[in-house]
């Protein structure tokens, strides 16, 4: 038997023992597993090297790590819920009828998802990068205890740079700092950036960083954590899609202009994104004991906002196959009675959140859906067309903006609304570690609604004229790239 036999033997078996791990494991759907063997078929070594670095699930150990260091798992949430119904609120009439219409939702999100509706919040919406940095930053010089920061990309340029001169003047004057990174998301910030942070006590951690000291060769490379979460002294919060770059904030002149959604939370609604960075904190640093020096009043502060935006913080990660956002997402459009705005770069749904759009539309129901008219990542952006495409031949209306546009939105009824780091694709929906808000508040839902107008004229129709205009080559390409979607 020659060396070419053998090797494919070898090839053989190893391409039987991934689609069994990919079944029995991992216990993929059909299509993935279809499309990923086909991959090894045709392309055997190139198949398999893809597979590893972008295919491969979470280990059985990476699972139960993640769950033991899930600080929601650890405190007890009933101790939890009782600190939070023993502030007394008074709300207006309006504000009781939102929240007894949607008790459904809240349930849900509370059964589902471990999710603690808190109602005190004061809640501050940006859709513009630099007036959120701006903001980000008047907090971090007047934090006193402590700051976290969580994002996907932490870039080595003058916003991140900036940033990092901040944290070391707090560390200066005594206020501890913490700083996750993603290793894929940051992938080119290196460790040796925050030498001089961490020399002035700065605690710094990538998440899922490379076995050896190449970003590349990553073999958690698929699973990002698309987080980005800032928390000043366990009293403010920051989430969305902002991440601490330039092109985020507007300076990228090929994705010029940049449209994004972010907030800024005062209340206990900041519990829960306190809760989440420390639990990403607790993975990256492999801290599996009880996590009893984290369940301080320092991070967990008695809180006295009287603000009238009740909030739920939703997670949701590749550690479990709840897609707790994702089935949020599918909950509040099966709850709309008139409309539903939504705003995501990329577009790439599974067959769940699809159908219950196609159902809501067919129910009578205004749908409409916004993308970028500028993509920054081609592959997903001829997918999105592609389903896009499906859709406005149902009568969803379809817009996009003329720019590049970040913001992960979604209004129900003009009522309330969601904004996170989730975007409507099937990798933020099972890969990414993303986070989610919920807010239940009819004049801030109304800021985003105005922010959708805003966007929408300054965008094109994506209409059944546009799509007989499509040339053959476009529609194959969207055609094409629609099939490699299972791969995610």
């Amino acid at each position: 038997m020659d060396a070419g036999s053998i090797s494919m033997i070898v090839l053989y078996v190893i391409n039987t023992i991934l689609a069994i791990v990919m079944v029995f494991v991992e216990k993929r759907q059909a299509q993935s597993v279809i499309a990923w063997l086909s991959i090894m078929v045709f392309l055997p070594i190139v198949g398999f090297i893809l597979y590893v670095l972008f295919g491969s699930g979470l280990g059985l150990r990476t699972r139960l790590m993640l769950k033991k260091t899930n600080i929601a798992n650890a405190i007890n949430a009933k101790e939890l819920q009782d600190v939070i119904e023993s502030h007394d609120y008074n709300f207006d009439n309006e504000t009781n009828k939102l929240l007894l219409k949607y008790k459904d939702l809240i349930q849900f999100n509370y059964t589902w998802a471990n999710s603690i509706l808190t109602v005190n919040n004061y809640v501050r919406f940006f859709n513009d990068g630099l007036d959120k940095f701006n903001a980000l930053k008047n907090d971090i010089k007047n934090a006193k205890n402590h700051i976290h920061l969580d994002y996907y990309i932490f870039a080595n340029d003058a916003i991140g740079k900036e940033i990092l001169e901040l944290c070391i003047k707090k560390l200066k004057e005594g206020v501890k700092v913490k700083i996750i990174i993603d290793s894929v998301g940051s992938l080119k910030t290196r460790k040796r950036h925050f030498k001089q942070f961490i020399k002035a006590g700065g605690e710094f951690r990538e998440f899922f960083p490379p076995i050896i000291p190449l970003k590349l060769f990553n073999l958690k490379m698929n699973y990002r954590n698309h987080r980005k979460i800032a928390v000043i002294d366990g009293k403010i919060g920051y989430v969305g899609g902002i991440n601490l770059r330039l092109d985020h904030m507007g300076y990228d002149k090929k994705l010029k202009p940049w449209r994004d959604a972010h907030i800024r939370i005062e209340g206990l609604g900041v519990f829960g994104l306190q809760s989440t960075f420390l639990s990403d904190w607790r993975f990256s640093t492999n801290d599996y004991k009880y996590p009893i020096k984290y369940l301080q009043k320092a991070y967990f502060p008695d809180d006295s906002t009287i603000g009238d935006c009740p909030i739920q913080v939703v997670t949701s990660g590749p550690n479990n196959d709840k897609c707790e956002i994702k089935n949020c997402l599918v909950k509040m459009i099966n709850l709309a009675k008139k409309r539903i705005r939504i705003q995501t770069p990329y577009f790439v749904p599974d067959e769940v959140y699809l159908d219950s759009i196609k159902l809501a539309k067919a129910s009578g129901i205004d749908v409409q859906i916004m993308i970028p008219k500028i993509p920054d990542k081609r592959f997903v952006y001829y997918a999105s067309l592609s389903y896009l495409r499906d859709l406005v031949k149902l009568g969803v209306k379809v817009y996009m903006y003329q720019g590049f546009l970040h913001s992960k939105t979604m209004t129900i009824d003009d009522e309330i609304c969601t904004i996170g780091t989730c975007n409507s694709d099937i990798r933020s929906f099972k890969l990414n570690f993303e986070i989610n808000t919920i807010i239940y508040n009819q004049k801030f839902t109304e800021q985003v609604v105005d922010a959708f107008k805003n966007d929408r004229a300054n965008s094109d129709l994506f209409d059944e004229n546009k799509i007989k205009k499509l040339s053959i080559f476009m529609r194959i390409k969207m055609s094409l790239f629609r099939l490699f979607t299972p791969l995610l």
